[in-house]
């Protein structure tokens, strides 16, 4: 592409600033009060004011994943600070808070209405299995920072809680209908009704259909997505003190990838993914405080018929009681039973499993207590939870919060954390082959990440502090943190074995223990602005920096330095939302991540990405608007896929028109 339509795309954004005196009557600017007054659930599992969090949050509100032209919840997590998002592929992501990026990250909590969509297989989320329908989504927080204390193992380095919109938000019906410059079209359809006694309810189904990313040499990557995904949800009459709500969903989606194994050769794998789930929730006011029963059941199946199967079902029940206000002490007190069920078989020696099914059950409780040391100034937060699982030692994980705000303007918190992160079935039980090298006096040895289960959890120390300031028109924020690792889990030589895998190459073992440490420091900072009532600005950077100490084993060394050098040590971004006259509006979004170091070739070189998109409204029922991600450079490669391992992919200049009708 000739380097003169970069002037071009940036022409388009500057053209739209000098009309904004006449911008549309949708008010993009908020007041202080309004912007104190966004509310969050999951940093004490209590709705409470976002001014009012001694922690790192950030909200995203159902308007900014509109207008950020996301279609993904990855995608909308880009505008969070600490939040470091790499697409590995169509569908295919590594999603981390503060650093251990991963194909599948394994501490940071996912949930979506407080069910965890963390799964027990990899320690992570199958992101390419959740397609959420984003018009459903009310707001994402994210927490960054251990919540363990609250959430239990696993919410180590940050939660993220997706939290969808009531059945009387969504009633009629909506259409969306979408096409690339590729020609994959995608179809959504909702439709929600009131129901007699101030109940509603909604149904939707939709479809994806993603494109391929390209190899280096320009060929397709093969991983193309397509499946579709249906569910409902079931609300109740919000006004009384005896509330419930009932969901569920249903998808099946194919995400195949080209797995890359040395001088194996390139596998080709289609892997199908399936699930469902069911949640119900209840929560009513006594005169003895507010209580929230939830429960649901889970079922998720991931299949590749030549190779492996493996298949989840879980039971979750969570109980938790916030009692009235006792002088300056505010209580609340929860228990929750979870059961996990995990079977897996292999169809080739690629992938080998010690034991086929395994059942974990998990008992947890947690405490704390927020006490008013100053009134309107000073509050302390003191809390724990005890978490013991059939497959681990028990784990207690406390935190202390102190927050000082000297004006109504003005926030400052600081904590100390511990968390810990339960291994997973693939750490335990799980043996996989990696690749191939040389390995003398053998030309060639088959390199096998060998099971242990005999693992124990990994183990965090956190503390943090935080500055947060409210304008009249906007809000800025700062968080330097330092997070303390140990009994991290690494590979170290297992030996050789003859004959191996393949009969003619020897294997090469590497065994899982737990041996490492490390620290992670970081600062994040970030700022939104109403500047004039059709132009909203915000910027986000992190700056964060992750440090091994050294075991004296060059095996396990090494590996340590391969899960460091896949995280940037800064990046940024910058957005503009404008409204335009004519009910029109221009959003654009600017992305820089640092080089991932010490890559193998050709590497991931440090990139900047400009999206773009233009949305207009037609009449009151209609939208239409067209999104251009990656304007600036033809294609861009953002990450090495770990565990299953890919060659990079690459992704295009890609353009999206999206039309959405309401009625």
């Amino acid at each position: 592409m000739p380097r003169h339509p970069k002037h071009i795309m940036l022409a388009i954004v500057l053209a739209g600033l000098p009309g904004l005196a006449g911008a549309s009557d949708e008010l993009m600017d908020l007041s202080l009060e309004e912007l104190a007054d966004i509310q969050v659930l999951s940093v004490s599992r209590k709705a409470q004011r976002l001014s009012d969090t001694a922690a790192a949050v950030t909200v995203l509100t159902s308007e900014d994943i509109r207008r950020s032209g996301a279609r993904s919840v990855p995608e909308a997590l880009r505008l969070v600070p600490g939040v470091q998002v790499a697409q590995v592929g169509a569908g295919r992501w590594a999603v981390s808070v503060r650093g251990f990026n991963s194909r599948f990250a394994t501490k940071l909590l996912v949930q979506v209405d407080g069910r965890s969509v963390y799964s027990p297989m990899f320690s992570g989320v199958f992101w390419n299995a959740l397609n959420l329908m984003m018009e459903d989504v009310e707001r994402i927080e994210v927490v960054r920072g251990p919540g363990a204390s609250l959430w239990g193992a696993n919410a180590v380095n940050g939660v993220i809680n997706i939290v969808t919109r009531k059945a009387a938000a969504t009633t009629g019906t909506l259409v969306r209908a979408s096409i690339d410059d590729r020609g994959n079209p995608e179809l959504a359809v909702r439709q929600g009704a009131e129901l007699a006694g101030g109940a509603a309810f909604r149904v939707y189904a939709q479809s994806i259909n993603r494109a391929p990313f390209e190899t280096e040499g320009g060929a397709t990557s093969r991983d193309e997505q397509s499946g579709w995904r249906s569910g409902f949800r079931l609300d109740s009459d919000s006004s009384g003190t005896d509330r419930w709500m009932l969901s569920g969903d249903v998808y099946r989606q194919r995400s195949p990838e080209v797995l890359s194994m040395g001088a194996l050769g390139a596998i080709y794998v289609p892997l199908d993914f399936e699930g469902a789930h069911l949640l119900v929730e209840r929560s009513w006011v006594t005169s003895m405080g507010e209580s929230t029963l939830r429960g649901y059941v889970d079922y998720a199946d991931m299949a590749s018929d030549a190779f492996a199967h493996a298949t989840v079902y879980s039971a979750d029940l969570d109980f938790q009681h916030r009692l009235p206000v006792l002088g300056a002490h505010e209580w609340i007190w929860g228990l929750g039973l979870r059961h996990q069920s995990v079977s897996a078989d292999s169809a080739t020696p690629v992938f080998a499993f010690g034991q086929s099914e395994v059942r974990m059950q998990t008992f947890s409780a947690f405490a704390q207590d927020e006490v008013e040391l100053v009134a309107r100034r000073l509050r302390l937060t003191v809390g724990a939870r005890l978490e013991a699982r059939n497959t681990t030692t028990p784990k207690f994980q406390p935190t202390v919060r102190l927050m000082w705000t000297p004006s109504d303007r003005d926030s400052i918190w600081t904590h100390w954390s511990r968390a810990a992160r339960t291994p997973s079935y693939g750490d335990l039980h799980a043996s996989a082959v990696v690749g191939t090298q040389a390995y003398p006096p053998f030309p060639l040895v088959t390199v096998i990440s060998q099971a242990n289960a005999e693992l124990e959890p990994e183990s965090l120390t956190a503390i943090e502090l935080g500055y947060r300031r409210q304008f009249d028109r906007g809000s800025a924020e700062a968080v330097l943190f330092r997070h303390r690792y140990s009994h991290l889990i690494g590979s170290t030589f297992g030996g050789v074995r003859m004959p191996g895998v393949l009969p003619t190459v020897p294997d090469m073992r590497l065994q899982r223990v737990n041996g490492g440490s490390a620290v992670t420091e970081g600062l994040e900072l970030s700022a939104e602005m109403a500047v004039t009532r059709g132009l909203k600005l915000g910027a986000a950077y992190t700056l964060m920096r992750t440090c091994y100490e050294s075991t004296g084993d060059a095996v396990f060394d090494a590996g340590n330095a391969g899960v460091a050098d896949r995280n940037a040590d800064h990046w940024f971004s910058l957005t503009a939302r404008a409204d335009l006259p004519g009910r029109q509006a221009l959003d654009a979004q600017i992305r820089h991540v640092g080089a991932l170091s010490g890559q193998p070739a050709p590497g991931v070189d440090a990139y900047t990405v400009l999206d773009l998109r233009y949305g207009r409204r037609i009449g009151r029922h209609a939208e239409l608007s067209l999104s251009v991600t990656n304007a600036l450079d033809e294609r861009y490669t953002a990450y090495r896929s770990d565990i299953f391992p890919s060659d990079y992919a690459y992704d295009r200049r890609r353009v999206v028109l999206t039309g959405r009708w309401t009625f």
